[in-house]
């Protein structure tokens, strides 16, 4: 009897998947037969239309890795040992110390131009969030999520802003040694902090004053995580004299203070500046950007800068630092030590994103017309409004085809 029940069983599982083999042939034939466009298989990427705004990571996300650690072994594997081969081995990479000079001489550019632009054109900037509008008034879209902004129902509370707001700026500890010693948390009051991208073109072999590192003649030698010098010549002394193959830069084009006022003179350009257009000035201020920002990525390619994976904090170095300064999401289960990474091209230089404003004298941004503004980088929107053209990357980001309707049309939008 249970054998019988069984067999029925049996037979009717394999008539159910024969119906099931037919439908799907069935199915697959009645597709065959019919002829679809191709256009209409094609996604909207491969139009290149409505891109939409990174979204920003949650404080309580840990930052995904670059690349998983089989890639990585793989990657360091096919290197070879990279302790035996510069930058390794304490020389300089000597092809990658023009990249250096022209990142450095392009951050200069970009920092005079946006404080010359600044003048002429209003940003707003939120009290109580990181928010940043590029225009004359502050919009009204309901995003702030700064404290009590359940009081203001999500309206920011817009300040004037300043050029911190438009370039933000990520500093790193000044090594002058770039293979010296473990910095400790007790070291982290006494070694000097300067710009990440300034940091990483002096390593690569730009000699700044003020900022003295050791440059060596002959390839180091580790052993037992030990370094073995073969210099005949003193550390100060490397440390003063100039090495083949570096290059000196000025130092007051590197706007180290916050302040710009000392420093109208110290541009690259200062006799062209006064005979130079607005527009002029801006598409040169938006190409110097771009410019500073592939230089940075070659360089990275070469030496290694590290950031946390739970806080913004950088460091340029082969080493990352063993301070207890972390302050981000769960920060007492690390003993406040950061939780160093690989980093990517937007730790070293961040992309602050604002809402695309077409017309400076028109109305303030709606918050119901929110899906049809399309956004940019603050610096690519300050640049655009100055004059400069939309570059080809971002105009699917700032959505400058799609028809922004009324508010009394928002209703009858398809």
């Amino acid at each position: 009897m249970l054998q019988s029940r069984a067999f029925v069983k049996k037979a009717k599982r394999g008539q159910l998947v024969q119906m099931l083999s037919r439908i799907r042939g069935m199915s697959r034939n009645q597709a065959g037969s019919h002829r679809i466009s191709r256009m209409s298989t094609m996604s909207n990427s491969y139009f290149n239309q409505n891109v939409k705004v990174p979204m920003e990571l949650p404080q309580r996300k840990k930052k995904p890795f670059l690349t998983s650690l089989k890639e990585f072994n793989n990657k360091k594997a096919a290197k070879g040992d990279e302790s035996r081969q510069p930058p390794g081995n304490g020389l300089l990479v000597p092809e990658f110390v023009p990249v250096a000079l022209d990142t450095l001489k392009a951050r200069a550019t970009l920092l005079s131009g946006v404080h010359r632009l600044l003048k002429n054109f209003t940003i707003k900037a939120c009290r109580v969030c990181p928010a940043v509008h590029v225009g004359p008034v502050g919009h009204r879209i309901a995003s702030c999520m700064g404290r009590n902004n359940g009081v203001r129902h999500g309206r920011h509370d817009w300040v004037t802003g300043r050029i911190e707001d438009v370039l933000p700026r990520m500093d790193a500890f000044h090594l002058s040694d770039r293979l010296g010693k473990l910095i400790m948390h007790e070291d982290r009051f006494i070694i000097p902090k300067v710009p990440a991208v300034v940091e990483l073109c002096i390593q690569a072999g730009v000699d700044v004053a003020g900022y003295p590192t050791k440059r060596r003649t002959k390839p180091i030698m580790m052993i037992n995580e030990k370094i073995i010098e073969f210099d005949a010549l003193d550390e100060e002394v490397l440390c003063k004299q100039k090495i083949a193959g570096t290059e000196r830069f000025d130092d007051r084009l590197l706007f180290m203070e916050e302040s710009f006022d000392g420093n109208k003179e110290c541009s690259l350009n200062t006799e062209t500046v006064k005979t130079e257009t607005l527009a002029a000035m801006a598409e040169k201020t938006l190409q110097a950007w771009f410019t500073m920002r592939s230089g940075v990525k070659k360089l990275m390619s070469k030496y290694i800068v590290y950031v946390c994976g739970y806080c913004p904090q950088v460091h340029v170095g082969p080493k990352g630092p063993r301070t207890s300064d972390c302050r981000a999401y769960k920060n007492h289960q690390r003993y406040g030590h950061h939780f160093w990474q690989e980093a990517a091209i937007d730790d070293l230089i961040p992309l602050r994103y604002v809402w695309h404003l077409r017309d400076r004298n028109g109305p303030p941004l709606a918050s119901e017309l929110r899906v049809f503004y399309g956004a940019a980088p603050a610096i690519v929107e300050l640049c655009v409004q100055a004059g400069a053209a939309v570059p080809e990357e971002y105009k699917p980001m700032m959505r400058l085809d799609v028809v922004i309707p009324d508010l009394r049309e928002v209703d009858m939008v398809a």
